[in-house]
C-alpha cells in the first residue's frame, strides 16, 4: 500500500517543487506514495475531521488563512499519529516544532538531501521498533515512541506508556536499557529509564508529556540536562 502523503502549501510553485522532489525519492528508493496537495489549510483540516488519514503532513508554517504550526496543534489534539513535517523560509519555529513531535524541519528553498534524510527516517519509522513483553503465553509488543518511561521497582520494572497503560517486566533496568539499546532512552536516575521524546522540561526533576515528573540521579542534573540537549541536537541535523 503506498504511503499518503499530505503537502499544505499556499504557493503553487513550491508545492509543485515538493512534489517534484518527493517523486525523486519515490524513484530512488522504490517507496510508492500518493501525494495530495493543499492550497488552504483549513481544506486539510476538514477532511482530517471528516476521517481523512495520511502517513506523513508537510506543513508550511507561513499560509494565508491559518498557520501551519496551529495545524500541527490541532492535528495532534485530534489524536493525529502520523509524521508532521514543517517546511519555510524561517527557522523561527524550530523550537516549537518539538511541541508536536515533528519529524523535521526544512528550509526553504527546499534541499533534495535534507529532504531525503527526513523521508529515510519517516520510512523507517512506517515500521518501527518495538519491544517485546512476554507474559505467561502471551507476547505484547510496545512501540518504542509509546514508552514513557520505564521504573525499577524491587525484582521487576513497570513499563509505563503513552496511552496510560503499565507492564510489569521481570528483568533488570539495566538489562532492559541493554535491549532497547535506543539513544532515544535516557538513564536520568538508578531507577528510572525515560524517552527523550517525551521530556517537556528539564529542573531537578523531568517533567513528561503526560505531566508525570521523574526524578534525576543525585548531582546528576547537570550532565542529565546535556544529555537531552545533545540528543535535541542530533535530532536537528536529520530535519
Amino acid at each position: 500500500m503506498p504511503m499518503r502523503i499530505a503537502v499544505c502549501e499556499d504557493n503553487e510553485i513550491h508545492r509543485d517543487i515538493m512534489e517534484h522532489l518527493l517523486n525523486r525519492y519515490s524513484s530512488e528508493r522504490s517507496v510508492p506514495f500518493e501525494f495530495v496537495p493543499y492550497e488552504y489549510g483549513r481544506n486539510f483540516l476538514y477532511d482530517m475531521e471528516e476521517g481523512a488519514y495520511f502517513d506523513a503532513v508537510f506543513l508550511d508554517i507561513y499560509m494565508d488563512d491559518i498557520m501551519g504550526n496551529e495545524i500541527a496543534h490541532k492535528l495532534r489534539a485530534m489524536g493525529y499519529q502520523g509524521e508532521i513535517v514543517f517546511f519555510t523560509a524561517s527557522a523561527d519555529f524550530a523550537v516549537e516544532s518539538y511541541d508536536v513531535n515533528a519529524g523535521g524541519y526544512l528550509l526553504k528553498p527546499l534541499d533534495y538531501e535534507k529532504l531525503k534524510m527526513v523521508m529515510n527516517r519517516i520510512t523507517r519509522n512506517m515500521t518501527p521498533s518495538t519491544y517485546q513483553i512476554r507474559q505467561r503465553t502471551t507476547v505484547t509488543k510496545v512501540v518504542y515512541h509509546e514508552i514513557l518511561y520505564i521504573e525499577s521497582s524491587n525484582s521487576k520494572c513497570i513499563l509505563h506508556t503513552t496511552s496510560g497503560g503499565a507492564y510489569t517486566v521481570y528483568k533488570t533496568l539495566n538489562t532492559i536499557e541493554k535491549e532497547l539499546s535506543d539513544r532515544r532512552f535516557l538513564r536520568c536516575h538508578q531507577s528510572f529509564l525515560v524517552n527523550m521524546d517525551h521530556i517537556r522540561q528539564v529542573g531537578k526533576q523531568l517533567l513528561l508529556s503526560n505531566g508525570i515528573y521523574v526524578p534525576i540521579r543525585q548531582r546528576g542534573v547537570k550532565p542529565v540536562r546535556q544529555a537531552y540537549v545533545d540528543y535535541l541536537a542530533s535530532r536537528s541535523t536529520e530535519f
